[in-house]
């Protein structure tokens, strides 16, 4: 994956996206061959020190209804015992970055609306300052109006932070709206890859095209 760019991966349901994210980050483990993180191998040995390094925000936002947003998002950096200055100083960057309001980080989960969960679960994944940051599907879950200001927002966000993201969407026009290059998977492999440009211009396969008109996309759009 390039540094500095956004790639979505896209697909049906159960062709391998999530799958993908979780080799990533050791939670599920290849049956043969192995995973690689910026060229380093990930074993049990290490698979802790590497997730460290991978900002991981699920669908839904997976945030603990138990724990105000303060504990969610500062949970990582307490448990490695980090300094509680620099908690601080960290929780007062994301909340600007982010652009929630420092008085909801007193509130539980289930105070907060969808699209301020989703901020807080962006929070959490951005507190060690990774140098990748993964999301699954992380807007499916909204409605059009929210989803459609939060894209704006992570878009600029992705530009300002200047990370290697990796998406998940079932959306292909969300993907073209975010994404650098587009991997186009079924079945556990890669259909095609490129820009959206070179998927309904150049479609590889029936499946491409096939797929491209299930997303109202002809190869002429």
């Amino acid at each position: 994956m390039p540094d500095a760019a956004t790639t979505a991966l896209i697909g049906p349901s159960g062709c391998g996206k999530s799958t993908l994210l979780k080799l990533a980050t050791g939670l599920v483990w290849p049956s043969s061959g192995s995973v690689s993180v910026d060229g380093q191998r990930l074993t049990a040995e290490n698979i802790r020190s590497i997730r460290h390094r991978i900002g991981y925000v699920i669908q839904s936002g997976g945030l603990f209804p138990h724990l105000t947003v303060k504990d969610n998002v500062t949970l990582a950096a307490r448990h490695l015992r980090r300094d509680r200055a620099w908690i601080e100083s960290r929780i007062g960057e994301l909340l600007e970055l982010v652009q929630l309001p420092e008085e909801l980080l007193d509130r539980y989960p289930s105070e907060l609306s969808g699209g301020q969960r989703q901020r807080v679960s962006l929070m959490r994944a951005l507190m060690l300052d990774p140098e990748v940051l993964l999301l699954d599907e992380p807007l499916a879950a909204l409605d059009p109006m929210v989803r459609f200001g939060l894209q704006d927002d992570l878009k600029n966000l992705f530009a300002r932070l200047r990370k290697s993201v990796l998406l998940v969407t079932h959306d292909l026009a969300e993907a073209a709206f975010f994404s650098d290059r587009i991997v186009l998977m079924h079945e556990g492999r890669i259909a095609q890859q490129g820009s959206y440009r070179d998927l309904i211009e150049r479609p590889a396969n029936e499946f491409v095209r096939a797929f491209l008109r299930a997303q109202r996309v002809t190869p002429d759009a």
